[in-house]
C-alpha cells in the first residue's frame, strides 16, 4: 500500500493526507545505495570501511564518513546521509534507496546505554 510522503516514523497522523498515485509497473527502477562509515577515535582508520563500501559499487560521492565517538548524540555525516537518502527518495519514489554500512556496530554500539539515559 502506498504511504504518503509526509508519513513516517515519529510523524503524527493527519486526516486528509492524499495517498500518492500508484507507480506504473513498467517504470524502470534501480537500487540507489548510500554508504556510511564511522570510527570513534582519530587514531582509528576509515579506509577499510571506505574500501568495503566502494566494493559494493557505492560511488564515493554517496559515501558519508566521520570520525566521531559513539557518545556524541549528533553525528553530522550520519544526518547528511539520511537527508540525502530522503531527497533521493522524494525525487525518485520508484527507486529503492539502500542505506549501507560495513558493520552494524558503526551505527552505534551503545544503543542500550542510550536507552537508559532517557
Amino acid at each position: 500500500m502506498p504511504t504518503p510522503a509526509d508519513r513516517g516514523p515519529g510523524q503524527p497522523w493527519r486526516p486528509g493526507t492524499p495517498v500518492p498515485a500508484p507507480i506504473d509497473p513498467h517504470t524502470p527502477t534501480v537500487d540507489i545505495r548510500i554508504g556510511y562509515a564511522r570510527c570513534s577515535s582519530l587514531t582509528q582508520e576509515l579506509q577499510s570501511q571506505l574500501d568495503a563500501l566502494a566494493a559494493k559499487n557505492i560511488p564515493r560521492d554517496k559515501i558519508f564518513a566521520e570520525k566521531i565517538s559513539t557518545r556524541v548524540r549528533v553525528r553530522p555525516q550520519f544526518e547528511a546521509a539520511l537527508a540525502a537518502a530522503r531527497e533521493i527518495k522524494a525525487h525518485a519514489p520508484h527507486c529503492r534507496v539502500i542505506f549501507t554500512v560495513n558493520e552494524m556496530k558503526r551505527l552505534g554500539r551503545d544503543a542500550r546505554r542510550a536507552d537508559r539515559a532517557r
